[in-house]
């Protein structure tokens, strides 16, 4: 689990388009009106005849802000190489609907498909959930949630610089690498108190996944920059993952910050996380 150093590339705050243009055999829109919500997202289809594994794949943007556009380089290659379909979905955005608002809506959004998997074409127990920053905290969240209720059961989670201990922030965050001025830790604590109500508990697993019990993780990759101010958090959680015994696939790239996946500069790490993901997904469903 030691740190991967890679070439540093002039990285800038515009979307990569790398990735962008990889073929997938169809597209579905879809809006999906459940428990009062409507939930506005796609599904990538590979060819075949189906019913496919899923991939419930959910973007980041500090739980305020994002959009699955974001996502769509990672969706599509896990379409193309794991041959499995992958459901992007748009969700509530705090602070107009802080926690559990999103949590819920992508939960039962789950449950939408498991109770229509014939309609679109979806082996619901072939089943992985992955995302990025936020989208990793719900991404594990939902693990959690699954287990708790018994409803799912999900195979394999990928985390991509998950957020994923609340209860843990700030200064108790950084390392002697940590790129503060990127991201400041009271920027973190900021974020928090948008999407937190007041007077919840952060320990709660819903909230900060990695306090969860190690029973209700399955497989999972976690990927992280050495930079980032979750990388800390990140690699505790795969320690204790490992720990317990649980199998893990963890990469660190040791001279990256935060958003590889999304942001262009970075198209020489974010293309072996995909490999990567890809790999584990078809291994994994």
């Amino acid at each position: 689990m030691d740190d991967l150093f890679v070439t540093e590339e002039t990285p800038s705050m515009s979307l990569s388009m790398d990735g962008r243009d990889i073929e997938v055999h169809e597209i579905k829109d879809f809006v999906v009106e459940h428990q009062g919500v409507n939930t506005e997202g796609r599904i990538f289809y590979p060819e075949g005849d189906g019913p496919f594994p899923v991939f419930f794949y959910i973007h980041g943007g500090a739980f305020i802000g994002g959009f699955n556009f974001m996502d769509e380089p990672v969706c599509r290659q896990c379409v193309r190489d794991a041959g499995c379909a992958v459901i992007s979905p748009n969700y509530q955005l705090a602070p107009d609907h802080k926690y559990p608002s999103a949590l819920n809506e992508l939960y039962d959004l789950l449950l939408y498909f498991k109770a229509h998997a014939a309609e679109y074409n979806l082996d619901m127990d072939r089943l992985a959930v992955g995302g990025s920053s936020a989208g990793g905290n719900y991404a594990a969240a939902l693990c959690v949630k699954a287990y708790q209720t018994k409803e799912l059961n999900i195979s394999y989670q990928a985390l991509v610089y998950p957020s994923i201990d609340l209860y843990n922030s700030g200064e108790s965050k950084v390392t002697d690498l940590t790129d503060t001025k990127a991201m400041p830790p009271q920027g973190v604590k900021d974020m928090i108190n948008l999407y937190v109500p007041e007077g919840e508990d952060l320990s709660d697993p819903l909230l900060s996944p990695a306090l969860g019990p190690v029973e209700a993780f399955p497989k999972t990759s976690v990927f992280s920059g050495r930079y980032d101010i979750f990388w800390k958090e990140d690699r505790a959680f795969v320690n204790k993952l490992t720990d317990a015994g649980v199998e893990v696939l963890y990469k660190s790239y040791g001279n990256i910050g935060h958003g590889f996946m999304e942001l262009a500069g970075y198209e020489h790490v974010s293309r072996d996380v995909r490999n990567l993901i890809a790999s584990e997904l078809k291994r994994n469903l």
